[in-house]
């Protein structure tokens, strides 16, 4: 008991000294608020004070006795008179005026003188048939022009014949140059067969990979820019990579079509060290993509075609 005593001693001890500035603190913002109070209100006084007198109320006048008016009655029969006495102005203004009839006569009176319908349809039919021998004269005149024209101009079945000789010659001309043509088609085609039979690509391509095996161009240095099949675009040993229209891709030509003039360039002119033959006058081989062709230099025309010469 005495311990729990001494315990609180203590804590009031220390607890009343700090609590005595709170106190006072509270003490002094009371004592500031109600200083502010007083301020406003000395303020709102002075306002009042200075601010001018509102003015005195005015006194009701005095009733003024009211004019009588008529009644809606005898306003009405007012009116009906004034209506009345309009109209009879109205009328009297419209017997003043002439009759329409005699307006009329006025107005036609005031016209000049027209000709008739009769003598009008005269005119115009005198007109129609004046312009019907004009048409008719000009046209004489140029049926005679014409024949006149057609008499300075030579004969015409002299034309036709000189016509016709000249179509004959033209014709035999082009015959002539066909049988040329074919002629030396004919000799091509000779040397091609001819080609052919001492030159086979299955073989060649049988025989090359078996002395020198499928990836034979791994280590060839014509590939060494090759890094792989890109798509759009075809590589050519010793030339690189180069772009192919997207109609072309992976399209194969056979023997007896024509090459596109976009591959021609890109020649194999080493065909001795590929063991390939031979190519006859005026012919190429052509590297496309893994393909060889042989090619008519002039048009194109695909002689012999060696496919997937190496695999990718």
């Amino acid at each position: 008991m005495k311990r729990s005593l001494m315990v609180a001693a203590s804590i009031a001890a220390f607890v009343v000294p700090a609590a005595a500035p709170l106190t006072a603190l509270a003490q002094d913002a009371r004592s500031d608020r109600a200083a502010v109070r007083e301020q406003r209100r000395e303020a709102r006084a002075e306002r009042r004070a200075e601010s001018p007198t509102p003015p005195a109320r005015r006194e009701n006048p005095t009733p003024q006795p009211r004019v009588e008016r008529p009644s809606r009655p005898e306003v009405r029969q007012e009116r009906r008179e004034e209506r009345r006495a309009d109209r009879q102005e109205r009328r009297a203004d419209r017997t003043e005026r002439p009759s329409r009839p005699e307006i009329r006569q006025e107005r036609r009176a005031d016209r000049p003188d027209r000709p008739t319908r009769p003598e009008v349809r005269q005119d115009r039919r005198e007109d129609r048939v004046d312009r019907r021998q004009e048409r008719r004269g000009d046209r004489q005149e140029r049926r005679q022009e014409r024949r006149e024209d057609r008499q300075d101009r030579p004969n015409r079945p002299q034309d036709r014949w000189e016509n016709r000789q000249d179509r004959r010659e033209d014709r035999q001309e082009r015959r002539q140059d066909r049988r040329e043509d074919r002629s030396e088609r004919r000799e091509d085609r000779r040397e091609y067969r001819e080609f052919r039979q001492r030159f086979n690509g299955a073989n060649w391509r049988r025989d090359w990979n078996r002395r020198h095996g499928r990836d034979w161009w791994r280590n060839d240095r014509r590939w060494r820019g090759y890094s792989g099949v890109r798509i759009g675009f075809y590589f050519a040993p010793g030339y690189g990579y180069y772009n192919v229209p997207r109609n072309y891709w992976n399209q194969r030509w056979r023997v007896g079509e024509v090459l596109p003039s976009i591959f021609w360039r890109y020649r194999l002119e080493d065909w001795r060290t590929y063991g390939l033959g031979y190519p006859p006058e005026g012919t190429r081989w052509v590297l496309v993509d893994n393909h060889i062709y042989l090619i008519d230099e002039y048009d194109g025309y695909i002689i012999d075609v060696i496919y997937d010469a190496w695999s990718w």
